[in-house]
């Protein structure tokens, strides 16, 4: 069973959130960076200052109080530091957890007959990950939950609850295939949804060339499609 779920409210801020003091005492305390190296990264933090362009007209800068620089190396890295703690939060409950920059996956399995005491657990869990963000000026995006019951054979795929689970304040429907770093992974662990997205993109792309072959050069063709 996975357990995708967003970090922050909405994926363009999901680093704006981050609290500068609580990073750094993290960084001091979870992780032993002092001393010069601990300055280094206050000095990174500090001093930055924004504005919002809009045409030709520039609104005041302001100074930037929190949030990692997104764009940079160090922006994921110090995002994936300030939210170590959701990996204890995690395995308190009996789960597992796999985390990318903001994108954080729980996992846990259990036998048919334990159904109901797992999505106990998950939902047990997601609460407690919430209460933590919510101590750490993050927010849970409940709208991007998404729960997949997973089963190794196809023979149980009816078996699979298909009853709404409560995560976070909100009922999820289970769904048959999740997205994880850009590839889809079906519930009979499978790759089917893959691979028929992957044949329709590259469908669309072949119509597409279909189309531009008329309008241009052999050379020119043959450059595109390289």
């Amino acid at each position: 069973m996975t357990l995708p779920f967003s970090s922050c409210s909405t994926s363009p801020r999901r680093f704006d959130t981050v609290d500068y003091g609580i990073l750094l005492e993290r960084l001091w305390v979870t992780f032993g960076v002092d001393n010069s190296a601990l300055a280094w990264f206050r000095s990174y933090l500090s001093g930055r200052r924004q504005h919002v362009r809009c045409g030709g007209k520039c609104s005041d800068l302001i100074d930037v109080i929190c949030g990692v620089p997104q764009g940079s190396v160090l922006g994921p890295i110090l995002f994936i530091k300030y939210t170590a703690d959701l990996e204890s939060i995690v395995s308190e409950h009996g789960l597992s957890l796999h985390q990318y920059s903001d994108d954080s996956q729980i996992y846990g399995s259990c036998r048919s007959l334990a159904v109901s005491t797992l999505s106990s657990t998950v939902s047990q869990c997601v609460d407690s990950v919430s209460s933590w963000m919510c101590s750490n000026r993050l927010q849970l995006n409940a709208d991007k939950i998404e729960v997949m019951w997973c089963t190794s054979t196809r023979r149980k795929l009816s078996q699979r609850p298909s009853s709404l689970l409560p995560v976070a304040g909100a009922l999820v429907q289970p769904i048959d295939a999740v997205r994880d770093l850009g590839a889809y992974i079906d519930c009979d662990l499978g790759a089917s949804t893959c691979v028929r997205r992957t044949v329709s993109r590259c469908f669309a792309a072949l119509c597409q060339l279909r189309h531009l072959r008329r309008y241009v050069t052999d050379d020119c063709f043959l450059s595109v499609v390289a």
